[in-house]
């Protein structure tokens, strides 16, 4: 009777301790995009002021930010991303150091350095590995297989908290942080994104990401899965190119990666001023995560130029080989975008929104391989499930796309992440 008694009393110990983490990456997720989002509000302020001085600027950020990464903080290095989707092949000192708490500190202050910057990265990745950090705290005692499930229910939470989409974080954890998935693992995750989700809506509200398309603006006709396909043709293109340039830049053994290794600072230096240069010739818009510019073009008030990809691209693939940790997440929907509007330039019919919708989703499923995680966080972000349909058929066309060309850019970043 002790015993029966004495385990119940570890149960009820363990759900307390689980409950009260799955709120802590709630909290921090809503502290995280407070913190960035004031960052980037700063560097908006500076960014007209300054003018041609962002050439120095820029790169004068990006120099601290690879001093303070590789003299104090190197477990912030990386999106945060490959390190959750390595969780299954880790061993447990590499978990130790991986998801030590520091990290959670480093990645907040380095990510909020690089949007200081003007760089282009999102923080998406790193709420990821934040919401591992935390839950590893309750897998401490356990085995390594129990500890590691620990882990993923913590990263799929960080995910879903940092978009506020419930679902995506469920699909994503299923989909690429679960290969075999059981029930009661599903049940953990399930509720550590409720709990981490109720927090982020209690103090930022019930939000959709990039706001709500309207239904009207989203049009059903003969000619919208051929465009899908075609958007998702395209999408998965670019996102072959993006994906072999950033392997060029930082993950194969190039003579650019070898010097870029043996001297960290003049490539940030370098980097710095090309992302400067880049921002300047685009007017702006290259700077940042293409949060802001998503959200107006997808609520109508602003028509991306034919140009946004390509600089949007540039800036990203520059701000990568920077050694700047941030994740692809949001730039890849921010790209998507620029596709989007890329091809609704092209052919002038309809409004662009469901292009910017289609592109994202193509691009992100293709760059992830995750089509039903980028299908659902779309959806879940602009509040489009009316379009669900054509993205199905974007995200599929994109990611057949990517498949034929070899594995997607996290499979290469885990296989150099873990040698």
């Amino acid at each position: 009777m002790k015993f029966k008694h004495y385990n119940r009393l570890i149960y009820y110990k363990f759900n307390l301790k689980f409950v009260m983490l799955a709120v802590i990456i709630g909290l921090i997720s809503v502290f995280f995009v407070k913190a960035v989002e004031f960052a980037y509000s700063i560097f908006l302020y500076l960014e007209p002021r300054l003018g041609w001085w962002l050439i120095v600027y820029v790169p004068s950020i990006m120099l601290v930010i690879i001093f303070l990464l590789r003299r104090f903080f190197p477990e912030a290095e990386g999106s945060g991303i490959p390190q959750a989707l390595a969780i299954s092949q880790m061993s447990e000192a590499k978990i130790d150091s991986v998801f030590a708490l520091r990290s959670i500190l480093s990645k907040i202050l380095l990510i909020f350095l690089g949007t200081l910057s003007g760089g282009t990265l999102g923080r998406e990745g790193a709420t990821v590995q934040i919401g591992a950090t935390v839950m590893n705290q309750l897998g401490r005692k356990l085995s390594l297989p129990r500890r590691r499930v620990m882990l993923i229910v913590g990263a799929a939470a960080g995910l879903a908290s940092a978009f506020n989409t419930p679902l995506g974080g469920i699909v994503f954890a299923f989909e690429e942080l679960i290969k075999s998935p059981r029930s009661h693992i599903g049940l953990l995750k399930i509720a550590a994104i409720a709990i981490s989700g109720i927090v982020t809506i209690y103090f930022l509200g019930n939000y959709s990401y990039f706001g709500r398309v309207e239904r009207d603006l989203l049009f059903f006709n003969d000619w919208v899965f051929l465009v899908a396909i075609i958007i998702g043709v395209i999408a998965g293109l670019i996102s072959v190119v993006f994906a072999k340039i950033v392997r060029w830049f930082s993950i194969d053994d190039t003579l650019l990666t070898r010097w870029r290794r043996n001297n960290p600072y003049k490539n940030a230096v370098y980097c710095g001023v090309l992302v400067a240069l880049i921002g300047l010739a685009s007017g702006g818009l290259s700077f940042g995560n293409g949060y802001h510019e998503s959200k107006l073009a997808l609520d109508g008030q602003l028509i991306l130029p034919p140009s946004y990809v390509l600089y949007k691209l540039l800036s990203a693939l520059f701000t990568t080989n920077a050694g700047i940790p941030g994740g692809y997440f949001a730039t890849s929907l921010a790209i998507g975008n620029g596709i989007g509007g890329l091809f609704h330039h092209f052919c002038m019919f309809d409004n662009p929104q469901q292009y910017y919708l289609l592109g994202m989703v193509a691009f992100l499923a293709a760059l992830t391989r995750a089509p039903a995680t980028a299908i659902i966080m779309v959806i879940q972000v602009s509040s489009s499930q009316v379009f669900t349909l054509p993205l199905i058929v974007a995200a599929l066309s994109a990611t057949l796309i990517g498949n034929l060309f070899g594995k997607g850019i996290y499979e290469y970043q885990i296989a150099r992440y873990l040698s």
